[in-house]
């Protein structure tokens, strides 16, 4: 028996763990990202928290998974970011075995979030799922019949780089109009920034809970004012509801698959997101393309991408 190491570094917080053979978290240890540190403070981090979880198992650590914030080329293993500077075309998994001395295997935190659903969260006893990650971007991974579906150049289920409009604004892809510029967290905010400003009788509710200040609403808060009731909170979420619905529906038609599981910090918002969704989902149907697949909010909240480093880790053990 062995037990595996799992991280999950993302643009926000970083999370480092120990789990068993059969996929059982058994120590954490996690914290906020600090961007401004670059590639070297993270990897700094990462040695000493897993070095110290290491001494923590009871049993021995032969593998470790990573599930990443970031374009990986999953094949060389290089990974890089597009937010945070020194990433770009690094061999993350061979430091990983230089510096730990176990063998390691890395993927994107949209893959990974989709094994971690598949086989631990709401995805259990499916074929077929589509994860999406709504949080500051959007990123998406498809398992299928227990593997991640990558595609040619490991930009499958990229639903969020997905252009729903043509005079849309630049996204992080360097591509115009991409569902992330409309329904991720930052854009989402930024809307209701915009719109409070010019309407802020509309947004009463939005710019309180931001200690009124307009320039301090996150989309957060944008749903917590959705959910209580406020116009044009609701606008905004209804407007990227409609947006992700589209999208969703595309990839229903090109995919088909049992289930598409909704995590990251925007798809916590729970019925404030599904309801409308769902709601244009049956809108837009066609009826002679029926179809059985089921949108669900991720199981695992925010760990879905760790427990799918691990289920690498435990490709690998």
């Amino acid at each position: 028996m062995s037990n595996v190491l799992a991280l999950d570094i993302g643009g926000t917080h970083f999370h480092v763990a120990l789990f068993d053979a059969g996929g059982r978290r058994l120590l954490l240890s996690e914290g906020r990202t600090e961007s401004s540190g670059g590639r070297e403070w993270m990897l700094n981090e990462i040695r000493e928290r897993a070095r110290h979880l290491i001494t923590k198992s009871d049993q021995p650590v032969q593998s470790c998974g990573i599930s990443f914030g970031g374009p990986v080329d999953y094949r060389k293993q290089r990974v890089s970011s597009m937010h945070v500077s020194g990433w770009r075309g690094f061999r993350l998994a061979q430091w990983v075995e230089d510096n730990l001395s176990i063998k390691c295997l890395v993927d994107n935190d949209a893959n990974a979030g989709a094994l971690g659903e598949f086989h631990y969260g709401a995805g259990r006893g499916t074929e077929s799922v589509l994860y999406l990650t709504i949080s500051t971007g959007i990123g998406g991974g498809v398992v299928c019949r227990g593997g991640v579906h990558r595609g040619k150049d490991s930009i499958a289920g990229e639903v969020g780089h997905i252009q729903v409009s043509d005079a849309g604004a630049l996204c992080s892809c360097g591509g115009r109009g991409c569902l992330e510029t409309v329904c991720s967290g930052t854009a989402i905010g930024l809307r209701a920034r915009g719109f409070a400003r010019r309407k802020p009788e509309v947004m009463e509710r939005t710019i309180e809970l931001a200690s009124g200040d307009p320039d301090r609403i996150t989309a957060e808060l944008v749903f917590r004012a959705a959910g209580e009731g406020e116009k044009g909170a609701q606008f905004i979420v209804r407007e990227a509801a409609r947006a992700l619905a589209r999208a969703l529906l595309t990839a229903i038609r090109i995919l088909n698959p049992d289930m598409i599981i909704l995590g990251g910090g925007v798809a916590l918002a729970g019925p404030t997101l599904l309801g409308p969704v769902h709601e244009y989902l049956d809108e837009f149907s066609a009826p002679m393309l029926e179809h059985s697949t089921t949108v669900v909010q991720a199981e695992l909240g925010n760990y879905s991408p760790l427990y799918g480093a691990a289920a690498l880790a435990l490709e690998l053990a």
